[in-house]
């Protein structure tokens, strides 16, 4: 199965910062630079994992994303999270808010362990035979 890794709001990030490559072999990632509230759910209705930078997830939106399974949110998308919908439907959080994105330094930091945490995350799927 391919988890397929989608980033929202990737205009945050500042020029050159990328996220490094996964280390699973079965992934898709999408990155786009800003996705409007009526945008997310029709671009990342099949998203697996979302990573959040800066934008606000209701719970309408998440309830269009029946494949989510792990939100990543860092800096101010921690607080624009609708967590108590998130659990309800089963979703994993995994928050960095003290991140701070204007900094290319700490941001390019930020994307490694943000790439980190998903390849985990997969792991520990595929371990349990969750992902195959």
């Amino acid at each position: 199965m391919t988890m397929n890794v989608a980033v929202i709001d990737g205009m945050k990030l500042p020029v050159g910062v990328e996220f490094p490559p996964l280390k699973t072999a079965k992934y898709s990632w999408e990155q786009y630079p800003q996705l409007g509230a009526d945008e997310l759910a029709l671009r990342c209705w099949r998203s697996d994992i979302l990573v959040v930078l800066s934008s606000a997830i209701t719970r309408e939106q998440l309830e269009k994303m029946p494949r989510l399974k792990l939100i990543i949110a860092a800096g101010e998308a921690c607080a624009q999270l609708d967590q108590d919908a998130a659990r309800a439907q089963g979703v994993e959080l995994l928050a960095f808010p003290d991140a701070a994105g204007s900094d290319p330094a700490q941001a390019q930091d930020l994307c490694a362990r943000i790439s980190d945490a998903i390849d985990h995350y997969i792991s520990m799927l595929e371990d349990n035979g969750a992902v195959s």
